[in-house]
């Protein structure tokens, strides 16, 4: 019987304090996973001004102001590198771990995205809403639509 009481407060001391510590921990890393704009902006709406952001990131590259309409729209560009996106370096822990064990020099580059964070602002110039969205790529010319030249 000994054993048993001891095999169910093991048991119990896994399933009411170990797994609920492991679940917290991973959803905050996952919390700190994403850029520090998503955060920024995440805990600025409905309190961030124009002013505010521009402080922070400078002009914006596009803005929409149009005239029936109570909201503005602000976009900034920004590439953005691989462990940006991933500051855990959960996705190049594998790169990382063959350079220290001896793998190629001067691998692949790191790959570079391009993001628009689209801004929405209030008639009294307050963050209302944000989202982030990867660049549009403008496609090349089809050259058989186009005239034969020659």
């Amino acid at each position: 019987m000994a054993e048993r009481s001891g095999g169910a407060t093991l048991r119990f001391v896994v399933v009411h304090q170990l797994i609920p510590c492991v679940v917290l921990m991973l959803c905050l890393g996952l919390g700190a996973c994403s850029p520090w704009r998503d955060s920024y902006f995440d805990d600025g709406v409905g309190m961030l001004t124009q002013a505010d952001v521009k402080g922070k990131l400078g002009r914006p590259h596009m803005v929409k102001d149009p005239l029936l309409s109570d909201e503005t729209t602000w976009t900034y560009r920004y590439a953005m590198s691989e462990s940006e996106l991933d500051p855990s370096g959960v996705k190049t822990f594998g790169k990382q771990a063959g350079d220290l064990m001896g793998g190629a020099k001067g691998g692949p580059r790191e790959k570079v995205y391009c993001y628009m964070y689209v801004l929405t602002f209030d008639k009294e110039g307050v963050l209302r809403r944000w989202e982030r969205e990867i660049c549009p790529i403008p496609k090349p010319p089809d050259p058989f639509t186009q005239g034969l030249s020659g």
